[in-house]
């Protein structure tokens, strides 16, 4: 069927479902009496961990903002204190756990791109999964913070038009509204082909615009429409008209599109399978989503790998490390 003369415009906003948080804010909260929590954790002989945790793991991180400056005021620097006081991983998320969330994604970004190699399929799931305000405010703290911009970052680290895919994210572009016209799904689905498989060679633009600018809704009926008309999924046609980083970002924007949650699992699933545990990877994950949708991930992780997520995390970690990420999780 062609929609070129047919103006179909609804909204799919209810594809994406409820999101289900594992962390809400508390009631009544008062950061004066934990900060004082906090602090007398940390206080002479020996540290609390456990005290540590239930602050820092039963907050929100717009609550654990307001602890940080009221600890900062009345005792000295809440990140030096933990760093000082408790070790290994669980220091790292403790310490990830006094940033803002904006700090907290900016650094993210920075640690993706920082080390020797770039970890791609963490920073393509940071920025696909911020909105427009969210990236504008990460962009204007990066700079503020690290004294160079985020985009400058991305170019100095990356390459090709997964580079250009990257930046134009950055700039927080994308349509927002969940609203899809189905015409426009035909167009976009028509030039897909038109700048991939129906020529030789690939135009490139022509993804990188669909693919950062469109929103996943409507990027997910694009994908439903795609396979139908030319009998191949689009996931398929990305990784052979690209290679490497720009093939699995695009096939990651897909997933992310079609469901979020499958999405989130499965980088779940690859933070904690195999030999070793991509801790970083595990603690982002936790902490990013935590507030947003971990209900839905732990049910679709459940679904897809047959194992609770909290059964998995708690396999591959352990002591306080592993009952933070717990209280995190559940």
């Amino acid at each position: 069927m062609r929609f070129l003369n047919i103006l179909f415009v609804v909204s799919f906003g209810i594809v994406f479902g409820e999101d289900i948080p594992t962390l809400l804010p508390v009631e009544p909260f008062d950061p004066n009496s934990d900060a004082a929590r906090l602090d007398d954790a940390m206080s002479g002989l020996g540290t609390d961990e456990d005290k540590i945790i239930s602050v820092l793991c039963y907050r929100t991180a717009s609550q654990r903002d307001v602890i940080t400056t009221t600890y900062n005021n009345q005792y000295g620097s809440l990140a030096s204190d933990l760093e000082s006081e408790v070790t290994g991983n669980f220091k790292i998320l403790s310490v990830m756990l006094t940033h803002s969330m904006i700090k907290f994604l900016s650094i993210e970004l920075h640690e993706t791109m920082d080390a020797p190699g770039t970890d791609e399929p963490s920073l393509t799931e940071v920025m696909i999964s911020r909105s427009n305000q969210e990236l504008a405010d990460i962009q204007t703290f990066f700079n503020s913070y690290y004294g160079h911009t985020l985009v400058s970052e991305i170019e100095s680290d990356t390459s090709g038009p997964y580079r250009r895919l990257l930046i134009q994210m950055a700039e927080g572009r994308r349509d927002e509204t969940n609203l899809v016209d189905m015409a426009a799904v035909q167009k976009d689905v028509d030039d897909l082909y038109e700048g991939g498989p129906a020529m030789e060679g690939t135009n490139e633009a022509v993804y990188v615009d669909i693919f950062s600018l469109r929103n996943y809704v409507h990027l997910d009926q694009v994908a439903i429409l795609y396979e139908s008309t030319y009998k191949i999924p689009l996931s398929t046609v990305v990784t052979t008209e690209f290679a490497d980083d720009m093939a699995n970002a695009l096939v990651s924007i897909l997933q992310y599109s079609s469901d979020k949650a499958v999405y989130f699992s499965s980088r779940f699933f690859t933070s904690i399978a195999g030999a070793g545990t991509a801790d970083r990877d595990l603690m982002r994950l936790t902490v990013s989503r935590c507030e947003i949708d971990l209900g839905n991930i732990k049910n679709a992780y459940q679904t897809v790998y047959g194992e609770s997520l909290s059964s998995a995390v708690s396999s591959d970690t352990s002591g306080s490390y592993r009952t933070a990420l717990l209280a995190l999780i559940e």
